[in-house]
């Protein structure tokens, strides 16, 4: 196949989410321009691991409503999803999670000052309903302690932040409420 040196450098977990968004992007206009072999480069960078990871502060109940809650559907389905496609900005951030990166699931508690949390797991494929939009396949932790940490992430429904910066600023509570301490 004519792929096979790209699929390699995917397979390898070398590449930024960058080189991986670039790279979809280019095989999909390959692809609608008839390169079926195309296809298989899509859909190896769609279960990739990008060599830098994220973690994805994402809100889960709309109009900032906990009776409107949907992770304890999502959890069930193994999904996460972003559906407020209004909001270009929080689109584009939600396109950029990808294989290997964490998700938590926050909720605003205090007004610019702390968030609860209400769960969190790793995105484990990238994938696409009928209608094309973009949703992430999900292995939840079975943990479901709430913890109250400092708010760290924005007003928005979609807050992606690197791991140093998590390192950072988070509490000790963080990381052991994670599992990773």
């Amino acid at each position: 196949m004519k792929y096979d040196k790209i699929l390699e450098k995917i397979s390898a977990a070398k590449m930024s989410r960058t080189e991986l968004q670039d790279l979809r992007s280019n095989a999909l206009s390959k692809f609608k321009a008839g390169d079926d072999e195309a296809m298989e480069v899509i859909s190896a960078i769609d279960v990739a691991t990008p060599n830098d990871t994220y973690i994805l502060f994402m809100g889960f109940c709309p109009d900032a409503d906990i009776n409107n809650r949907l992770d304890i559907e999502w959890k069930e389905q193994g999904v996460c999803h972003f559906d407020y496609y209004e909001s270009e900005i929080q689109v584009e951030r939600f396109s950029r999670i990808c294989v290997g990166d964490l998700v938590v699931l926050k909720k605003r508690e205090q007004f610019g000052k702390t968030m609860k949390l209400y769960g969190h797991g790793r995105v484990i494929e990238v994938a696409f309903d009928p209608g094309e939009h973009r949703f992430l396949k999900m292995k939840w932790s079975d943990q479901s302690d709430i913890i109250e940490v400092p708010l760290m992430a924005c007003n928005s429904t979609v807050d992606i932040k690197s791991m140093e910066a998590v390192e950072g600023e988070m509490p000790n509570e963080f990381f052991i409420w994670l599992g990773s301490k």
